[in-house]
């Protein structure tokens, strides 16, 4: 195993907003496609598990019978702190504040969205033709996930195309196991949805997948690697867990079956991670995967693990989702683009977007990595 730590060496970053989003009233999407001359435009595909609504814009909190496909743009506010989402609270939505989608494309099938991802991927140039999936985790709706993805495109300056995989959390606090059944339902639909790709004309798939969301995706890609569903593995180059919400033993099983392929895999991780801690102790175990206190229980493992512990946050008063919300981390991987490839292949041999972050931290000034030799 690799091992990172991340240590933020100068002051001036502040944890805010102590009361648990959980707490605040829940909202959804919010069409509005006057905010498009307002806003940063991003363009998203989704692949849905959850049951669509009428109108083709929002999703319900429940099992759909097949998954569903759309391309939808949002508008990114412009006055708005890095790695914050606000959506829209009743009355009339302020698109110099609230992230809105300004347009939504139904697509009717598997085959027409091949298709599509297909003109898109034409469209960029060859060592471009990557598409990011993101993963939401525990308690979310699906605009929550969607706007939360928008604005990780956008703060990282993500490049190639990005699907959104929603899958239908109760986005309930009081519902984790529920969410827990949905994950195992939905890791069929994500295996569909990654064999799709494989048989489009990308290059690369990087999937991302956050705290219960990571789970899902993990046990996607076990089933996966079970199969030997060897196209996929082939086109599948990253794997990265945000926060993870997986226990320590049943992430060691489900690398024992991915570890027989060329997948890497990152882990970012935060002794600090105030849900996981509670995830942990309702199990009555120690840590999480996602809060791992002991790199040895993972050290032998063909996976990177990158501790975020010492990185504070704005506007994460758990401290559970650090990669998005931390303005030091995001002006790292945001500058990918900025400074050239030749550093990331020599760090990495790698430029896939979470690989090359790992690189770029190696290079800044104002974050020391200590390396942690496994055994």
């Amino acid at each position: 195993m690799r091992t990172v730590t991340a240590r933020l060496t100068r002051r001036g970053l502040v944890l805010s907003g102590l009361a648990l989003a959980a707490c605040a009233p829940r909202s959804s999407v919010t069409f509005a496609p006057a905010a498009a001359a307002v806003g940063a435009p991003e363009q998203l595909f989704v692949a849905s598990a959850r049951l669509p609504l009428p109108g083709g814009t929002d999703y319900a909190n429940r099992q759909g019978k097949a998954l569903s496909f759309s391309r939808v743009e949002v508008s990114v506010p412009p006055d708005r702190a890095p790695g914050t989402v606000r959506m829209a609270q009743g009355g009339r939505p302020d698109p110099q504040r609230d992230f809105l989608t300004v347009s939504a494309e139904p697509i009717r099938d598997a085959r027409a969205f091949v298709a599509a991802v297909n003109r898109s991927a034409a469209a960029l140039p060859r060592a471009n033709r990557e598409i990011t999936v993101f993963v939401h985790g525990f308690n979310t709706t699906f605009g929550e996930g969607l706007y939360r993805h928008a604005q990780m495109r956008h703060d990282f300056d993500v490049p190639g195309l990005s699907v959104n995989f929603s899958w239908p959390s109760a986005a309930n606090v009081s519902a984790y196991g529920t969410d827990r059944e949905a994950v195992l339902i939905g890791r069929d639909r994500l295996e569909e949805l990654l064999g799709l790709l494989a048989r489009s004309d990308l290059s690369r798939i990087v999937v991302v997948g956050h705290s219960m969301g990571a789970f899902l995706v993990m046990e996607a890609m076990r089933q996966i690697a079970i199969r030997g569903d060897a196209r996929t593995l082939r086109k599948t180059s990253t794997v990265v867990l945000i926060a993870p919400d997986i226990d320590i033993e049943v992430f060691r099983r489900q690398m024992a079956e991915l570890a027989r392929f060329d997948v890497s895999v990152y882990v970012f991780a935060s002794s600090r991670d105030r849900a996981l801690r509670v995830s942990a102790r309702l199990r009555g175990q120690q840590d999480r995967l996602g809060s791992l206190s002991d790199v040895a229980a993972v050290s032998d493992l063909p996976v990177t693990l990158i501790d975020l512990t010492d990185v504070e946050t704005q506007n994460d008063s758990l401290n559970h989702f650090k990669v998005a919300t931390s303005p030091s981390m995001i002006a790292l991987i945001g500058g990918i683009n900025k400074t050239g490839e030749i550093v990331l292949r020599e760090q990495l041999g790698s430029t896939s977007l979470l690989e090359a972050s790992v690189g770029l931290v190696q290079e800044a000034t104002s974050v020391v990595l200590i390396p942690v030799t496994g055994r």
